[in-house]
């Protein structure tokens, strides 16, 4: 995960490496011939006299293009922009004000995926995820409540009841109790869900707490690893591969 890309602004002669969502194994690039911006209403008048070009505000849309010549998928763009400064040497050496424009997606479609789900996760967990993934550069808290929802699925895809019975009614359990249930096969993984349920909360509930999309990339990277541990364990693998060398007492091919 190239968190540089996904929360930095960028500019149209250095954007970052999104990666298509379709392959997955090649950048997309923007088609400048189909990018266009425009000020919004507010930032068209420059009449004032302390107005500066960082008053400017851009809304913009593009065309992405898979690099990969295989794929050649193509993914719209749409976002916000605006003016910034930097300084740089003239010819002559001489340090300069130079502005340019920056900007910052809001929606791309289809949706990047952030990082790859499992194949072997099951749809009531990838699907929030993709849920998430298509609401993280608009709305972080959505995308970090998406994210929770994912994760209570997992749990009960682990077979964590998610309600007890008393008196003949059924009272459900809250995240934090069903956590704790977790096997001992998983109890490792404890703490890396935990976290993601703080996080969650902080999306879910209304508590002043204001969720950033580095908030929002902590829950994947955390979620990530718990899914891999679920659905593709490596040693588990690596189990398997030693099985095959021992059992030829060689090379498992």
């Amino acid at each position: 995960m190239d968190r540089r890309a996904l929360k930095f602004p960028f500019t149209l002669d250095s954007a970052p490496d999104w990666m298509c969502p379709t392959c997955g194994k090649a950048p997309l690039r923007i088609r400048k011939d189909s990018f266009v911006k425009e000020e919004r209403s507010f930032s068209r008048d420059h009449s004032h006299e302390a107005w500066e070009p960082e008053w400017i505000e851009y809304v913009y849309s593009c065309m992405l293009v898979c690099s990969n010549d295989q794929c050649k998928e193509v993914v719209a763009s749409t976002g916000t922009g605006s003016v910034d400064w930097d300084v740089e040497e003239d010819e002559n050496g001489i340090p300069q004000q130079v502005y340019d424009d920056h900007f910052r997606p809001k929606f791309f479609q289809p949706h990047l995926r952030i990082f790859q789900v499992p194949e072997g996760c099951p749809e009531s967990v990838s699907k929030p995820l993709e849920d998430s993934f298509a609401l993280f550069f608009s709305a972080p808290h959505a995308a970090s409540n998406n994210v929770r929802i994912a994760i209570e699925a997992l749990l009960t895809e682990l077979k964590i009841r998610r309600f007890v019975s008393s008196n003949g009614k059924r009272r459900f359990i809250s995240l934090h109790q069903r956590i704790a249930l977790l096997p001992s096969k998983y109890a490792h993984l404890k703490d890396l869900i935990l976290a993601i349920k703080w996080l969650g909360n902080a999306g879910s509930h209304d508590g002043g707490t204001e969720v950033s999309l580095d908030d929002v990339m902590d829950s994947y990277e955390l979620t990530e690893h718990i899914l891999q541990e679920v659905y593709a364990p490596k040693l588990e693998k690596l189990h398997k591969l030693a099985k095959k060398v021992n059992k030829k007492k060689g090379p498992a091919k």
